[in-house]
C-alpha cells in the first residue's frame, strides 16, 4: 500500500469526440489540460502535474477523457447519479440527526454483501491528494469481531505499563501539560480499564458487534483521512438501517507492529479509527440536540 508522492497521472483525450468545449480545462486543479487548435491537450501542470483526481473525467460532456495511474483506471468513470435520486438537505439532515451511536446490537449478523457495500459508500469519502492512503480491514462475523477485541486489549495492556507514571513524567516537557493530562487521567486509564473488562467477561471494546471496520492509512496522508472515511460508513451504515459506534482507541496500534502484521496493515501505516457495525437491540424514541463547543462568524 502507498504510492509514490512524485507519480503523476496519464491523462489521455479522444481528439475525435472532444469538442474543446474547455469544461475539463477550467477545473483541473493543477492546469495540467490546456486547449490547443480547438482540443484539450495534455501537459505538465504547474506544480504536482495530473494526480489523478478525475475532475476533468467527471466534468467532461462527452466522456473523452481517461486517466490512468496513481490507483486510477480507464473505466473509472461511472454514471452520476441523477437529481431526483440523490438525498436533498432536508433527508440528509434528518439521517444525520436520527443517528446514534450504538454500543448494544442484535445477535443478528450482518449479510457480508451489505458490509461491501457500506465500504463501497465509503470509498466516495474525499481525499487531500489522490489516490486514497485509507486502508480497511474488515471483521465479518462476530467471532472474527471477538478476536480482534481480544488483541486489541492485549495490545492496550501493554502500551499502558509503558506509559508508567515514571514515563510519562518524563514525556511531560516533551507533550506539553494539556496533553500531559490526556495521558494520564484519560489514556492510561482506558488502556488499563478495557482489558481489566474483558477479564470480567465484558467486552467494553468493540461491544460484542457482529462486524467491525478498522481504517489505517498511508504515510503520505493524514490521520484524519481515517475518520473522514468511517464518518462516510458510518453514515452508509445508518442509512441501511444498521447502528454504529466508532473508536478512537484503536490509533494507539500504530506503534503495535505485531498486531499490524497480524492485520496485514503495512508497518509504515498509520491506524486510525475503528467502526463497529449491527443492528441496534434498542429502538430509539427521540434525537438528542448537540452544540458544538464555540460558533464564531468572522465579522
Amino acid at each position: 500500500m502507498g504510492f509514490d508522492f512524485h507519480e503523476a497521472g496519464q491523462p489521455a483525450i479522444d481528439a475525435v469526440t472532444c469538442t474543446g468545449c474547455g469544461q475539463c480545462v477550467k477545473i483541473c486543479p493543477d492546469e495540467v489540460l490546456t486547449l490547443k487548435g480547438g482540443k484539450a491537450q495534455p501537459g505538465k501542470g504547474i506544480f504536482l502535474g495530473c494526480i489523478a483526481c478525475g475532475q476533468c473525467v467527471a466534468a467532461c460532456p462527452t466522456e473523452s477523457i481517461t486517466v490512468t495511474g496513481r490507483g486510477m483506471a480507464a473505466n473509472d468513470r461511472i454514471p452520476l447519479p441523477p437529481p431526483e435520486a440523490r438525498a436533498d438537505g432536508d433527508s440528509l439532515e434528518a439521517l444525520m440527526t436520527a443517528r446514534r451511536s450504538v454500543r448494544k446490537f442484535k445477535e443478528q449478523e450482518i449479510p457480508r454483501d451489505v458490509l461491501e457495500r457500506i465500504v463501497r459508500m465509503a470509498s466516495t469519502a474525499p481525499m487531500g491528494i489522490p489516490p486514497h492512503e485509507v486502508g480497511v480491514v474488515a471483521f465479518d462475523d462476530r467471532r472474527k469481531v471477538r478476536q480482534f477485541s481480544a488483541d486489541c486489549c492485549a495490545s492496550f495492556e501493554r502500551m499502558g505499563k509503558f506509559l508508567s507514571p515514571l514515563m510519562l513524567a518524563l514525556m511531560r516537557p516533551f507533550i506539553g501539560r494539556a496533553q500531559y493530562g490526556v495521558f494520564r487521567d484519560f489514556i492510561r486509564p482506558l488502556l488499563k480499564y478495557l482489558p481489566e473488562m474483558r477479564r470480567q467477561g465484558r467486552d467494553s471494546f468493540t461491544y460484542d458487534a457482529p462486524a467491525a471496520l478498522l481504517f489505517h492509512c498511508g504515510p503520505m496522508a493524514d490521520q484524519a483521512d481515517c475518520a473522514i472515511v468511517a464518518t462516510y460508513a458510518m453514515l452508509a451504515a445508518e442509512s441501511l438501517g444498521l447502528g454504529s459506534c466508532m473508536l478512537g482507541t484503536t490509533a494507539a496500534l500504530t506503534q503495535d507492529k505485531k498486531t499490524k502484521e497480524n492485520l496485514g496493515i503495512p508497518r509504515e501505516n498509520k491506524v486510525g479509527v475503528a467502526l463497529v457495525v449491527g443492528y441496534p437491540a434498542v429502538t430509539f424514541r427521540g434525537a438528542v440536540r448537540r452544540r458544538l463547543a464555540e460558533v464564531r462568524f468572522v465579522e
